[in-house]
């Protein structure tokens, strides 16, 4: 009795041990999708297989294929033989947003700035404004450092008037104001901010070289410019709301002789100018909202008088447009 005993128990334990080594063989495999699955015959699976999974750009599903352009060839002929036109230095770059489509023509060469540093500066106050280092509403009064008749009217209500802060941004970026953009300088002193440049070219990946240790921001190139723009159309750098209104000011400019000038009316264009008359460098940039085919455009030039490097801009701004409603 006792050996029929040990052989039951002999037994169950060996039926334990074939139940436990197969428990940990199935609980050591992961769980792969059933359509990942090999068949014996896997050239005959078909499309029905992968109907739960998207393998196509969710955006052409969504009928957004139309709008999408590959070849732009074709522009970029017609880009560089209106440049090379000009005798004096001329620079071209374009980003088709609906894509990564982009053309660029001496894009990296550097220009004078001028006011076209209005817009980081204006990025700069609203980045403060999220961090709560300032309000949007805070006053500032004018003083007679900040009076600046080069550029814009406001230097006419004299020193003492006071303003909001969002006011100064305002009247900066549409009516590219000198007057207050030196007052919101002043107001980024006022809260410990020397620079308030730089951290918005640092993440515009704008390119120290040749300025020495210290950023002079007199020059730029339209690499950098069409960064700045890219970032508020996708607001990467500040929140959606801030990159709105700032697109919004920018949208309301008084300068319609370049970009603006080569496109039909009622155009949305959301854009900076910058003009040094005295060593005769122009420069648009910004985003035109062609309807559903929303794209940068950035267009300077040195060393041409005014009118005719407006004329180079709205020649560019016009091929530019035509080609994208009509492909």
């Amino acid at each position: 009795m006792a050996k029929k005993i040990l052989i039951a128990q002999l037994l169950l334990l060996a039926i334990l041990i074939v139940l436990f080594v197969a428990y940990l063989r199935t609980s050591s495999v992961p769980e792969v999708p059933s359509f990942f699955i090999a068949s014996s015959t896997p050239l005959q699976m078909g499309a029905d297989s992968f109907k739960e999974v998207s393998l196509i750009n969710e955006s052409v599903i969504s009928d957004m294929d139309k709008h999408y352009i590959i070849n732009f060839k074709p522009l970029k002929a017609q880009l560089v033989k209106l440049q090379n036109k000009q005798i004096q230095k001329t620079y071209i770059y374009f980003a088709y947003l609906n894509n990564t489509s982009w053309i660029g023509l001496n894009e990296k060469d550097f220009f004078t700035a001028a006011s076209t540093i209005k817009v980081p500066l204006a990025m700069s106050i609203a980045k403060m404004e999220e961090d709560g280092k300032l309000k949007s509403t805070d006053l500032y009064s004018l003083i007679d450092l900040d009076l600046d008749p080069a550029f814009g009217d406001l230097y006419k209500v004299g020193s003492d008037k006071s303003f909001t802060v969002d006011e100064l941004v305002q009247i900066m970026l549409m009516h590219s104001d000198n007057t207050a953009m030196q007052a919101l300088f002043h107001v980024m002193e006022l809260i410990g901010v020397h620079d308030p440049l730089a951290s918005v070219y640092d993440a515009m990946g704008w390119d120290y070289n040749g300025f020495g240790n210290k950023a002079t921001y007199i020059d730029i190139n339209l690499k950098t410019l069409s960064n700045i723009f890219m970032a508020l159309y996708n607001a990467s750098y500040l929140n959606v709301s801030d990159s709105q209104k700032i697109l919004a000011y920018l949208a309301q400019t008084d300068f319609n002789d370049q970009i603006m000038a080569g496109l039909p009316k009622g155009a949305i264009v959301s854009h900076k100018i910058g003009l040094n008359e005295k060593n005769k460098t122009y420069s648009d940039c910004g985003i035109v909202y062609a309807p559903n085919r929303p794209y940068i455009l950035c267009v300077g030039s040195s060393g041409l008088d005014k009118k005719a490097s407006n004329a180079f801009t709205q020649d560019v701004s016009k091929a530019v447009y035509q080609y994208i409603i009509n492909n």
